[in-house]
């Protein structure tokens, strides 16, 4: 869920997307966690903000519905599954030796369960990021798309109201 304004905003666009994905990460690591190293993690916003581009805004398109949905759904599982690396990559190679505040205790006790198996480190945390992500970034793409909806509904409402009132 900390990632729909991000898609959100990256359905406005490159820079909307990134400012508001390297902000709020920002704020995430200084005030929520308490932690620099926690900026790290604006690589997944980053990654976000660029394959909403690729996928998305780049299109500049969103009259055919059925293609649109395909790209929107091809963003989901992309997101998921690159940013799962990501992630996975980040936690073990700077937070692994360390105990890390308001980590998803779900995602811990699976990681360190599939290490006990002998996956290896960062395939454990990879693989017990998928199904968290599974749900977060589908809440997150479709729900950022819904935000951006909305909000360009009222935009143009605003402006279709403006309009009107300045020919009077």
């Amino acid at each position: 869920m900390d990632m729909i304004f991000v898609y959100a905003a990256s359905f406005f666009g490159l820079p909307c997307g990134l400012i508001v994905g390297v902000s709020s990460s920002f704020f995430n690591a200084v005030v929520v966690q308490h932690s620099v190293r926690h900026v790290l993690y604006a690589v997944c916003c980053i990654t976000g903000t660029l394959l909403t581009w690729l996928f998305i805004t780049k299109q500049k398109t969103f009259e055919n519905k059925v293609f649109f949905l395909i790209r929107l759904s091809l963003l989901f599982f992309v997101s998921t599954v690159v940013i799962s690396l990501e992630g996975s990559l980040i936690y073990s190679i700077f937070f692994s030796g360390t105990e890390v505040k308001n980590e998803n205790s779900t995602v811990l006790f699976l990681t360190y369960t599939l290490v006990l198996q002998n996956f290896g480190l960062i395939l454990s945390a990879f693989l017990a990021r998928l199904p968290v992500n599974l749900f977060d970034k589908a809440l997150a793409v479709f729900g950022g798309f819904g935000c951006y909806a909305g909000v360009n509904a009222l935009i143009h409402f605003w402006n279709s109201k403006n309009s009107i009132s300045k020919e009077d």
